[in-house]
């Protein structure tokens, strides 16, 4: 797995995308307090987790929907 910063996924965010969609990359997003998270493709085994996962809040900021 290859790890980015989030200014660099965010800069580079349709190439990212194109590697996670088409090739099935992983990458881990280091965010600037230290925390990550981790971009992957939606896989049948992963799917139904996101059925069962409670919604949380999200807001970036940013007007308008969606938030990313």
């Amino acid at each position: 797995m290859v790890e980015v910063t989030e200014q660099e996924f965010q800069n580079r965010f349709d190439e990212f995308m194109d590697r996670i969609e088409s090739h099935g990359e992983h990458f881990l997003i280091r965010r600037d307090d230290g925390t990550a998270v981790i971009a992957a493709p939606i896989t049948d085994e992963i799917e139904p987790l996101l059925d069962i996962m409670p919604d949380l809040p999200y807001d970036d900021g940013v007007p308008g929907e969606p938030s990313y």
